[in-house]
């Protein structure tokens, strides 16, 4: 069953240490957001993905584009615009290049998001601000300090009320940043 809330997939990064965009990154005969979508999007009642523009994505995915209110302004601006354009109270972000994230992990956190500003995982110590569900009352603390010129996701959860989550595997957030990371999960694939 569809949860009454939306998935934000974020691909709008410029993908520098990767060589190429990692959204169109090929996985199991489609692409890497394709294939990260057709995993998670079906537990919820809609499906946005954020990206700087329309080349960023598969043509299949591009009906569900939200693109970035401040371009390049990095993945908290697309979280600013996924809540802009959601209708429901609570915007579960995942970046797309975190092919370890599952469903269990999105359910988790838009559960643990009730009566709570976002839920986010924490690793080690260190916040997974990409990886996170936000409702509605995150909007305007990531307006604001967007609008003050702060980029990273992170500082944003200073202002907020976090439900934190401190107990997930580490491993499930390990993103594909590099060419040896993608051959590296490519190979995991292979041999699952």
């Amino acid at each position: 069953m569809a949860e009454a809330a939306t998935l934000l997939l974020l691909a709008g990064g410029e993908s520098r240490r990767m060589g190429r965009p990692k959204a169109l990154l090929p996985v199991c005969g489609s692409t890497l957001i394709e294939w990260m979508a057709g995993r998670l999007a079906p537990r919820f009642q809609r499906l946005l993905v954020s990206a700087g523009d329309e080349q960023q994505l598969p043509e299949s995915l591009r009906v569900h584009l939200v693109r970035d209110l401040r371009p390049a302004a990095g993945p908290l601006a697309g979280i600013e615009s996924g809540l802009a354009a959601t209708s429901h109270d609570v915007l579960v972000v995942v970046a797309c290049d975190m092919p370890g994230v599952g469903v269990a992990l999105t359910q988790k956190l838009l559960a643990a998001s009730a009566g709570h500003d976002a839920a986010v995982p924490r690793v080690g110590g260190r916040p997974e601000p990409t990886c996170a569900a936000y409702r509605r009352s995150a909007a305007g603390p990531v307006t604001r300090l967007l609008d003050a010129g702060h980029r990273r996701a992170a500082d944003v959860l200073r202002d907020l009320d976090v439900r934190w989550l401190d107990d997930e595997p580490a491993g499930q957030f390990a993103d594909l940043d590099t060419p040896e990371d993608y051959a590296a999960f490519l190979d995991a694939m292979r041999k699952q």
